[in-house]
């Protein structure tokens, strides 16, 4: 998940650095007379895109750093030599997220997306439950719907072990009526609030643990209460059809990234790669931002003009800037990121020599081991890319790697 962050605004200042090099400059642009505000986007990906889009947009002169050589955050990807398309992972387009939608139209781009699909949330024994298509069914009042249209497909989950969820209703009508109401949940942990909700250990091990996992990407004893109640409610049970998800049909780089980069473009920004973003430059005498200091692939180091700077970037990346960075590591905002901890994730992608049929193209997984949870997607029925043969699959890695691959093994002889 991406951050962002405005950094400050100013122009005019005499810059300082403690490197030998010079702002690049870009090409002089004015509107009625006045030269257009420089932004500095830092981060390629959703997050990054969407900033620079909008403030090209907004009639800005913008230029995006990112360290990778082909910018696209955890959606980059790339062909093989026998031409078979790779990703970091596999991004869903849930119901509620309108503004892609709604920039996928903007693009005038052919419809990437699937129709809405069905998934299967797998335990150790099998199929637990699946969801169905919520927004092709009669709607009723939260969260009525989710409940009674879900009955009949579960397997093992009983009524009783349903029912004991309910208590979670009041804790999400009230845990961010007010702050101090977040703050009182954001103390315990999600396991915590489960357990003295009195869920039972059926719903929360074949359920709640793999769903906050494989959204979240960490177990409910590591999540807050209302980071895990937020999830359930954005998610599952703020509207009936909030869970449906579509997938897009083919690499979200190429179908995507690669029309909305070119619509940037058109709009005077620049997207550059294999820019190791070091430092801020400061106004000696406002403390504004004037440019931002990177290290491209050869080791030089550039400066980038900026009035405006935005961080687009992962926990991880944004901890190594501050590090290398005095005048980030100076303000409360940047340097508190230091303590933010991260989960680690592994997508891997296998293709097979015979043709594997699940019962749905996308599937949650638990059972694989204490605090691991996984997504397994069937590419053959979501990405028309891929040859009639061919399977991939992305697991959630937390541990070694041959688990995974046992729990593949496994799937595989159930399926």
């Amino acid at each position: 998940m991406a951050s962002g962050w405005l950094v400050n605004a100013g122009h005019g200042c005499p810059w300082r650095a403690s490197q030998s090099a010079r702002p690049e400059k870009g090409k002089e642009q004015e509107v009625d007379g006045q030269k257009k505000l420089r932004a500095v986007i830092i981060g390629g990906g959703w997050a990054g895109f969407g900033a620079a889009h909008s403030l090209a947009k907004a009639g800005m002169e913008v230029t995006l750093l990112d360290a990778a050589p082909s910018p696209g955050g955890l959606s980059t990807g790339f062909r093989t030599a026998k031409g078979r398309p790779v990703e970091a992972g596999i991004k869903g387009f849930w119901w509620q997220y309108h503004n892609i939608f709604s920039l996928v139209k903007e693009l005038d781009i052919v419809w990437p997306f699937t129709n809405w699909t069905s998934s299967s949330f797998y335990s150790s024994s099998g199929i637990q439950v699946e969801a169905p298509v919520f927004n092709e069914l009669p709607r009723l009042p939260t969260p009525l719907g989710s409940f009674i249209y879900t009955s009949p497909y579960f397997r093992s989950l009983s009524l009783l072990d349903r029912l004991s969820a309910f208590p979670l209703v009041k804790a999400l009508v009230e845990y961010d009526v007010d702050d101090n109401a977040y703050t009182s949940y954001d103390l315990m942990t999600a396991r915590q609030l489960f357990r003295e909700g009195g869920i039972s250990r059926q719903l929360y091990c074949d359920f709640l643990e793999p769903f906050l996992l494989v959204t979240l990407f960490a177990p409910p004893e590591h999540l807050s209460a209302a980071a895990a109640l937020g999830t359930l409610y954005y998610y599952a049970l703020g509207h009936q059809q909030d869970f449906d998800v579509c997938w897009c049909k083919g690499p979200v780089a190429e179908l995507i990234f690669m029309p909305w980069i070119q619509a940037i473009e058109r709009l005077g920004g620049r997207i550059l790669g294999g820019k190791y973003v070091q430092d801020v430059v400061l106004c000696s005498d406002s403390n504004r931002v004037t440019s931002v200091s990177a290290v491209n692939e050869h080791g030089d180091t550039e400066l980038y003009e900026a009035d405006v700077v935005v961080f687009a970037v992962g926990v991880k990346a944004l901890q190594k800037i501050v590090a290398s960075s005095s005048a980030l590591a100076a303000r409360h905002e940047f340097s508190s990121t230091t303590n933010i901890g991260t989960v680690d994730v592994m997508a891997i992608r296998l293709w097979l020599d015979s043709l594997i049929q699940l019962k749905n193209p996308s599937n949650v997984l638990s059972g694989i081991g204490p605090g691991i949870g996984g997504t397994l997607f069937d590419l053959n029925t979501l990405q028309s890319l891929q040859r009639k043969w061919e399977v991939s699959w992305r697991l959630i890695y937390i541990m070694q790697i041959h688990l995974c691959l046992c729990q593949i093994r496994w799937l595989l002889r159930r399926s």
